[in-house]
């Protein structure tokens, strides 16, 4: 009696917990429906999708009859689509739900054909709890907002760091500039002292000059000795040659305004040349200058232009003086540009110097670049020179090779002010085609 009592009891107990397993499952499936991950069952012998939430229908793009009971390779990138992505990730494929884990950085393939970014927690479940099927159950949280922020932040750095190296560029552009500044300001201090010292000397030089010539006078009046008279010739000669130079750097030194005005461009050549010619002679340098004949006059500033033409021929000077040949030659040539004539007039200065190499012509007018020695170039003459072409729309080029000497090649406008273009100073640099 009292074990009846007891079974009854229990049978009770159970028939009041039946209705519960309903509102339980109805839970369950609300919850899988609900959740804020996406969750997908999958069919590992069939790969077939048995189940999966609305959340991954957002995640994917597919619709739930296009997911469920439909084959799960849908879902799995192709490597070559994740290569055109530039993606790193790893592929959500048959081998990522074939075992228990947890990935941290996945990528699906979305039903318009970009790839979906999430994390993805695999759990197998037993045949015999899944009622002989072996099953797949796997969470996937979306990562596609904070890929989307990475991408962000990446762009941000290298936005960053570009504006950063434009900030150094800047920083070493003011850099020389304030440097090119301070060395033009010493230039110009130098060419005062320079002017100040050469009138000083002329002073006592013309008293030398009087008293050589009058004792030229005497001396031949009196008939000396041939030797006493080429004493007396020799001092004459040289107080000349002092009187020429002084007079020269007087000229060159002088302040030159910005007057622009028409000038033969191989008397300004001539001009250039006379200051150093006795630097030539004593070098064993042969200087050549070839100029056609009828030469139409340029606008420019000549005073300017002799400055580039000085500083060409001081570059001469040095490489055929740095090839320890005790002699060279330099040819300077001055014609009408063959393809306009009329417009524009083409020099060539040619040195048979040591050349250049590829990394000095590249660099040939960054200001203070040299290969000279310290205390023989400042490295700003070709940026001088190429300043002060840029002014007339003029174009220097450079042939040179190791070996081969040097050949600058600059194209002048007849009248810069007529000459429209879109460039103002080209520079080209290219290998000479020797050997």
């Amino acid at each position: 009696m009292g074990n009846a009592l007891k079974k009854t009891e229990t049978k009770s107990k159970h028939l009041e917990l039946v209705p519960e397993i309903k509102p339980s499952l109805d839970l369950y499936e609300m919850l899988f429906h609900e959740a804020n991950d996406a969750i997908l069952l999958v069919d590992t012998d069939k790969k077939k999708i048995v189940s999966a939430n609305s959340r991954l229908q957002d995640l994917t793009g597919f619709t739930s009859i296009e997911l469920n009971h439909q084959d799960i390779s849908q879902l799995f990138p192709s490597e070559e689509t994740a290569k055109k992505s530039n993606v790193r990730s790893t592929l959500f494929s048959e081998e990522t739900i074939s075992h228990s884990g947890f990935y941290e950085d996945i990528v699906l393939l979305k039903k318009d054909g970009y790839l979906a970014f999430a994390t993805l927690s695999v759990k197998l479940i037993e045949p015999k709890k899944a009622k002989g099927k072996s099953l797949a159950f796997c969470i996937l949280h979306d990562m596609g907002e904070k890929k989307s922020m990475e991408r962000d932040l990446l762009t941000k750095h290298w936005e960053l760091r570009n504006a950063y190296e434009e900030l150094e560029r800047a920083h070493i552009e003011l850099k020389s500039a304030q440097e090119a500044l301070v060395q033009t300001g010493k230039l110009a201090a130098l060419g005062e002292l320079a002017a100040g010292v050469a009138h000083e000397l002329n002073q006592p030089l013309a008293g030398i000059m009087g008293f050589a010539q009058e004792l030229q006078r005497i001396v031949k009046n009196q008939n000396s000795t041939a030797e006493v008279t080429d004493f007396v010739e020799e001092i004459v000669k040289n107080s000349v040659r002092m009187k020429k130079i002084i007079q020269q750097l007087r000229e060159f030194t002088r302040k030159s305004t910005e007057d622009f005005q028409n000038v033969n461009v191989a008397d300004v050549i001539n001009e250039s040349l006379k200051l150093l010619d006795q630097q030539f002679k004593s070098r064993g340098i042969c200087v050549n200058l070839e100029a056609e004949e009828n030469i139409p006059s340029i606008y420019c500033n000549p005073f300017q232009l002799e400055q580039v033409f000085i500083n060409l021929a001081t570059n001469a000077r040095d490489a055929i003086e740095a090839t320890e040949k005790a002699s060279g030659k330099i040819e300077i040539r001055v014609r009408r540009k063959p393809t306009d004539s009329e417009r524009f007039i083409e020099i060539t200065f040619k040195d048979d110097g040591i050349g250049m190499s590829t990394e000095s012509k590249s660099r040939a007018f960054d200001p203070f670049y040299t290969t000279k020695e310290v205390g023989k170039g400042t490295g700003l003459g070709l940026s001088v020179s190429y300043g002060i072409l840029s002014k007339i729309n003029g174009t220097m080029m450079i042939e040179s090779s190791i070996g081969k000497g040097t050949t600058f090649n600059l194209t002048l406008p007849v009248d810069y002010r007529t000459h429209n273009s879109n460039s103002s100073t080209e520079y080209k640099s290219k290998e000479s085609n020797h050997g």
